[in-house]
């Protein structure tokens, strides 16, 4: 939210479009990841936040993201947060944009995942507010939902595409893997 407001100073007709995957449970299946992309796209999302993963990748849910990539629509997602270069998953996939965290600008947060697969870092760290209480949230789930906050504040503002925006957020804040 805050990369939204300080995209569009405040004044913006952005519109986020929460999708529950997870429900009463701990965890959720690749299905209703699944699910929750399509849920969203069909409620008129063009941009969509995966701020979630796993070690493990599903044919099903790649190609879920393939079609959605397919029709335009710009998808971010979180890199992890077991500082290791393997791959996470949806983030991992190559029409996904994968966010890791950083903790000042340009440095690479201790927690977060670093590998190739990676495409860009943004701030790890972010402000919500639940029941009007302020909470910090740290993780490279804040930084993938800051990344997407940005790109539609940027397609707002300059009357471009989602993914057009999205290109340039990610040109904007590289990523290079550590030797």
């Amino acid at each position: 939210m805050h990369a939204l407001q300080t995209a569009t100073a405040g004044k913006t007709s952005v519109q986020i479009l929460p999708v529950d995957v997870y429900g009463p449970n701990v965890n959720a299946t690749t299905f209703d990841v699944a699910n929750g992309i399509i849920r969203a796209v069909n409620g008129g999302a063009t941009i969509v936040n995966l701020s979630l993963g796993s070690d493990t990748g599903s044919q099903f849910l790649r190609s879920v993201i393939t079609d959605v990539t397919g029709r335009q629509i710009a998808v971010f997602g979180a890199a992890g947060n077991t500082p290791v270069t393997t791959p996470f998953y949806p983030a991992a996939y190559p029409e996904v944009i994968a966010v890791t965290a950083a903790n000042q600008p340009g440095q690479l947060a201790n927690y977060a995942n670093r590998g190739s697969f990676v495409d860009m870092m943004a701030p790890g760290n972010s402000i919500v507010y639940l029941c009007g209480q302020p909470w910090l949230v740290t993780g490279t789930s804040a930084a993938s939902a800051y990344a997407a906050g940005l790109a539609a504040g940027i397609a707002e503002t300059r009357g471009v595409s989602t993914t057009t925006a999205a290109k340039s957020v990610e040109n904007t804040l590289t990523f290079t893997p550590p030797k």
